[in-house]
């Protein structure tokens, strides 16, 4: 397989501390991976974010957040209800298929013209690169991101199938985001950048997932979207424009709901391997949001199988269930909350 993440994004350095901190991930994240990961330069440039630094995925939420007036009950839904095993956020890619592949496209790569089963599919994938040998999730969701820096924007597919025989891409499910917009969905009719627009209700490709060179560089500065076991809701909030839940029960959390883990939990008590340390300090500076309904609550990690580098992750699905869903480790926000907003 040909990979085509380049060589200018590598994991971010601070001195001797970024360096042992980048050594501590790759010894607990890999096996025989330190060539692709060597370069801890304290110069080195971060991993890539998209989207605006003031976007509603990208500001870390103050301390004195106001919390949802039925948080209790959210959260003792998402303990105990059907499907919520075990009552803790769950690391989807982890020893499994259900992460997210993620391929970074240039110039050299071909462009097809994916047939996506969707009304209106974004036009940018009539000339979508994908790399060769690139390959979705071998799931039901067959899902992946595409990023291309040089177009400008991010594609998340799902239901993703390459026919090697007419050299085809199809797809039930697309969505294109531009990267230096504020990555709404047009739907929310908050957003100047039109043509952010798709089919999977205000998701975007670029927080899916948690990326494993964001991990292995030690900080993951953006939102991430998780799937709710327990059935949610049938309402949504921003930034979602729609909903898969079927649930009309109050305490069934809405799709766009926030979570984050309290600022006042020491994450230094908690036993997190290393590369879990990095992903709960994400979910306590930026918190998580519900993105679609799963047969389990879980965030995805990058799947690195599927794209052809081997299993990189060492961290067992389990990684997070030391901080359970519970009001002592985790808040739940107002709805449509936006930090800043208030200001």
């Amino acid at each position: 397989m040909r990979h085509t993440r380049r060589s200018r994004w590598h994991p971010r350095g601070a001195g001797a501390g970024g360096i042992l901190l980048v050594s501590l991930l790759l010894a607990s994240c890999t096996v025989g991976a330190t060539d692709r990961w060597g370069d801890s330069r304290p110069d080195a440039p971060p991993p890539f974010r998209a989207f605006s630094a003031d976007s509603w995925w990208n500001m870390p939420l103050p301390a004195d957040v106001p919390t949802h007036p039925n948080e209790s009950a959210i959260l003792e839904y998402m303990q105990t209800a059907r499907q919520s095993q075990g009552g803790c956020l769950r690391l989807a890619g982890a020893s499994n298929d259900w992460g997210q592949p993620v391929y970074w496209v240039g110039p050299e790569d071909p462009s097809y013209d994916v047939d996506v089963a969707i009304s209106s599919p974004p036009p940018e994938v009539t000339s979508l690169r994908i790399p060769v040998g690139a390959d979705s999730a071998p799931t039901s969701d067959a899902a992946m991101t595409v990023f291309d820096v040089d177009k400008g924007y991010v594609a998340a597919l799902t239901g993703a199938r390459f026919d090697p025989r007419l050299d085809t891409w199809t797809a039930t499910g697309a969505s294109v985001t531009y990267l230096d917009s504020d990555g709404l969905h047009s739907g929310t009719e908050q957003t100047l950048e039109t043509r952010n627009a798709g089919s999977h209700r205000g998701n975007n490709g670029a927080t899916m997932m948690a990326r494993y060179d964001e991990v292995a560089a030690g900080a993951i500065d953006h939102v991430l979207k998780v799937a709710s076991g327990p059935e949610t809701s049938r309402h949504f909030v921003f930034p979602m424009i729609g909903s898969d839940g079927e649930s009309r029960a109050a305490e069934a959390p809405a799709q766009g709901l926030r979570f984050r883990i309290r600022p006042d939990v020491d994450l230094d008590s908690v036993d997190l391997a290393p590369a879990a340390r990095v992903i709960a300090d994400a979910l306590q500076s930026y918190g998580f949001y519900i993105g679609d309904s799963g047969g389990v609550t879980a965030l995805k990690l990058e799947n690195t199988r599927a794209q052809g580098r081997g299993e990189l992750w060492t961290l067992p699905a389990t990684a997070l269930c030391s901080l359970p869903l519970s009001s002592q480790y985790w808040d739940v926000l107002p709805e449509g909350y936006f930090p800043g907003a208030e200001d």
